[in-house]
């Protein structure tokens, strides 16, 4: 078995949390300013636990989450136009993938 280092235990913990936020967000749990707000703590957390190249590309996608949740044209999902809805899907489903291109 393979032993984590204290660094990769609080990537995987952070990592975690993020994947945790998206799927309460996608079960209506979380509201999308909320979202928003959960991502760019949880990727400040990560910061000095993961490789700028990684962290860039979060918070380039938590951008594009902020962006709908601030420029939307409301603030319930269902609310939003279907480009919102698009942009907003495609930036988590890439956030996911970075994510899990991470936890190798």
């Amino acid at each position: 078995m393979k032993r984590l280092n204290p660094m990769n235990i609080c990537m995987r913990f952070i990592s975690d949390g993020i994947r945790d936020a998206v799927a309460h967000y996608r079960r209506d749990d979380l509201p999308l300013h909320r979202l928003s707000w959960e991502l760019h703590t949880r990727i400040d957390t990560l910061v000095p636990h993961a490789p700028a190249v990684w962290i860039d590309q979060l918070r380039d996608l938590q951008r594009r989450v902020a962006e709908v949740a601030t420029t939307g044209s409301g603030t319930a999902a269902t609310e939003l136009t279907e480009l919102e809805h698009r942009t907003l899907d495609e930036s988590l489903s890439k956030l996911q993938d970075v994510l899990e291109l991470a936890r190798g």
